[in-house]
């Protein structure tokens, strides 16, 4: 089971211009094309798996290999 502090911070996809900011709080915020809070909601995790819900309904999933979070056809790392 992945630690749920594993989670928390900065995770970028360097073949994209987006950057996904897990709060510890359990709210999330990421910045796309320099857009700043372009999608803001939650997230909750469960082993390797993390299920976000953004603040109009909208709901994305994604899993941590490794080190590498996998969401919404992203590949991000910290």
């Amino acid at each position: 089971m992945t630690d749920p502090d594993a989670w928390v911070g900065a995770w970028i996809d360097q073949s994209q211009p987006v950057e996904q900011h897990l709060l510890p709080n359990g709210r999330c915020t990421e910045t796309r094309s320099g857009r700043v809070d372009a999608w803001v909601g939650a997230y909750w995790t469960r082993g390797d798996r993390i299920a976000y819900l953004d603040d109009t309904g909208f709901w994305a999933f994604g899993v941590l290999a490794g080190n590498v979070l996998h969401h919404g056809g992203f590949v991000m790392t910290r």
